[in-house]
């Protein structure tokens, strides 16, 4: 998956420029030291990186689709500037999830029933609102933090807030933020409407996830457990609430 390869990509020329900065700033001992902490974070990422493919059972809609969904996606992508959608149903409880491969590939995984709780506007919103995340949203750093916090996978307590600092850092919420935006406009959709979809998302049983570990950062919803120590580079959702509409619903 092209996911994990751009992950690897980066470990590989981290690597070798770890070596050989410690190999100018110390000699052979800088050299050793830098080749133990490469060594540690190779561990980390792959374990990641196993648990990071099994989590992945979603099914590809391929031939003929039922919902009409892939095929409202595909008459929106042009908007977007996005060449190819690939669509995933899930049976597992999960939030929408993208993510945006190169050259401009997309993937979106939605559960199986979120299609049949909408009706026919919110399902051309929920079109909208999933293309303004996948064309917004950063392509290589969800990849990161998230094999990365699954690599400590019995240390998450201790690296989330880590990792939410950093997201926080690199001012990840503001793409959320601008998504919503995004979707709100190209959608026309009132502020109204649209804040009370968002909410509606949010309230969905199927989209609370206690199992999916690292997959918060691909997710287009605010966690439910959603702390300023476990934000996962996400806004609040009473935040979200505010920017489109102006108060919270």
């Amino acid at each position: 998956m092209r996911t994990l390869t751009q992950v690897w990509v980066f470990l590989i020329s981290l690597t070798i420029t770890l070596l050989i900065v410690g190999f100018q700033l110390k000699g052979r001992l800088g050299l050793f030291l830098s080749f133990l902490f490469s060594l540690f974070l190779n561990i980390i990422l792959h374990r990641g990186a196993l648990l990071f493919k099994k989590q992945l059972t979603y099914t590809e809609v391929l031939g003929s689709d039922t919902t009409g969904f892939l095929k409202i996606l595909n008459s929106l992508k042009d908007q977007y500037r996005i060449g190819k959608i690939h669509l995933f149903f899930t049976e597992g409880k999960t939030a929408p999830l993208v993510w945006q491969d190169y050259p401009n590939l997309g993937l979106i995984v939605v559960h199986t029933q979120l299609i049949s709780h909408l009706n026919e506007k919110e399902i051309n919103l929920l079109a909208h609102f999933l293309l303004s995340h996948l064309k917004i949203r950063p392509v290589f750093r969800p990849r990161l933090f998230s094999v990365f916090e699954m690599g400590f996978l019995h240390l998450q307590f201790l690296f989330i807030p880590i990792i939410s600092f950093l997201a926080f850092l690199l001012r990840y919420p503001r793409f959320y933020l601008q998504s919503d935006l995004l979707s709100l406009q190209n959608s026309h959709a009132s502020a109204y409407e649209f804040g009370y979809f968002l909410k509606k998302l949010h309230d969905f049983d199927f989209h609370r996830s206690k199992n999916l570990s690292g997959t918060e950062y691909f997710s287009v919803l605010t966690a439910a457990n959603h702390t300023w120590l476990k934000s996962f580079g996400q806004p609040s959702l009473n935040k979200r609430f505010l920017t489109v509409m102006g108060f919270t619903p």
